[in-house]
């Protein structure tokens, strides 16, 4: 009675600390506390229904440090999101894609891969994907990377027509054309804020 009791309470938003306001909810689903770092800078907490919410509190404090990275990383993401607001106005839809599709062509021969069909669509999770027919599926905003980072994402889905997976030797191919790819794939990191941009 005393768990239902404190599930009463929820949802609540309660300022911790630093981290300011926190969404605590209720969630029959979760089998322990988990803290989810949202885009737009939110803290969210779901409780299952064993745990207290002074429970999901104190835990909360206890991965302070850790969500206060994460809060960094999200904004830092979306500083360089914004960066391009305005230039994703002034895309091209098809010059972006002949851009990307003659690119993707060129990388093939020169490095021996072929694939089926390509599409070019506007895409809010990822940059591309390679399905089991090998087709590729690329995101037209790749057209707005600086054009390492294009060559290195267009090479990577030519890499899973051959390799499904992300194991030692797809790296390993990955990096015999691009020596320095690891340290490239994290920078690609720093335009993920760029999928949530409306186009």
């Amino acid at each position: 009675m005393r768990t239902l009791k404190k599930h009463q309470e929820l949802p609540a938003v309660i300022n911790v600390d630093s981290l300011g306001p926190i969404t605590f909810v209720s969630s029959s689903r979760a089998r322990r506390i988990n803290i989810s770092v949202k885009t737009s800078g939110g803290v969210r907490v779901a409780v299952p229904k064993r745990a207290t919410l002074k429970e999901a509190r104190q835990f909360v404090l206890s991965k302070q440090t850790w969500i206060e990275k994460q809060l960094t990383r999200l904004t830092r993401i979306q500083d360089e999101a914004n960066k391009f607001s305005e230039k994703i106005k002034e895309l091209d839809i098809d010059k972006a894609s002949n851009k990307i599709a003659t690119r993707l062509h060129e990388l093939a021969q020169e490095h021996g891969f072929s694939y089926n069909k390509l599409t070019i669509r506007n895409q809010k999770t990822r940059w591309g994907s390679c399905s089991a027919k090998n087709n590729l599926s690329l995101n037209i905003k790749l057209a707005l990377l600086p054009d390492e980072l294009l060559d290195l994402v267009l090479i990577h889905e030519l890499i899973h027509t051959k390799i499904r997976n992300h194991g030692p030797e797809f790296w390993q191919m990955l990096e015999k054309i691009y020596p320095l790819a690891r340290e490239l794939d994290r920078q690609i990191n720093k335009y993920s804020g760029l999928l949530h941009l409306p186009l």
